[in-house]
């Protein structure tokens, strides 16, 4: 019995990891879903970027009554074209600018105001028809798109998973 019950323990904090794995999964697509729609509000008028949500958009992007979503829309040059000014903006990795270029959304963990968030961002090209000159002179201007959401539901359902969890795996000890 004292071995099992020292590999109970461990068996939970297995558990509790798996579960934070798979909670993140379908909240990190939702994420992706909402930067991709954001990044389509984004237009390029006289050279210039332009985009800002409507008021219905803004209170349907925001509308979660458990988590805090935030959102940042930013043209090439770091001006603010709507959201949260305060949500932290990527910092660039080796190997950033290929993946900005893509459009790929990447997803990275951060804190705002001493919270900590799971934030969801890509790069949109203003100027689609740029990439497929034979050589460009320099490179596209890409607005950055961002969401971001506290993880109070993410941490809920990990915890639902491992109550789950916990009592089956007692009954059995």
């Amino acid at each position: 019995l004292a071995p099992l019950l020292l590999l109970w323990p461990m068996s939970i904090a297995i558990t509790y990891l798996v579960a934070k794995s798979i909670a993140n999964q379908p909240f990190d697509d939702a994420l992706e879903d909402r930067v991709t729609v954001l990044g389509q509000q984004i237009r390029s008028v006289d050279g210039r970027a332009a985009g800002q949500l409507a008021p219905a958009a803004r209170d349907i992007l925001r509308a979660d009554d458990v988590d805090s979503v935030y959102f940042l829309l930013a043209g090439p040059d770091g001006a603010i074209l709507d959201g949260d000014r305060d949500l932290p903006r990527p910092k660039m990795m080796d190997g950033g600018d290929e993946r900005a270029r893509s459009g790929a959304v990447e997803f990275r963990n951060d804190s705002i105001h001493g919270v900590p968030i799971r934030v969801a961002y890509t790069y949109v090209n203003l100027d689609p028809l740029h990439q497929r000159a034979i050589h460009p002179p320099e490179a596209p201007p890409l607005a950055l798109v961002q969401v971001a959401e506290t993880l109070d539901k993410r941490a809920h359902l990990a915890n639902e998973i491992i109550k789950g969890v916990i009592l089956p795996q007692f009954i059995i000890l």
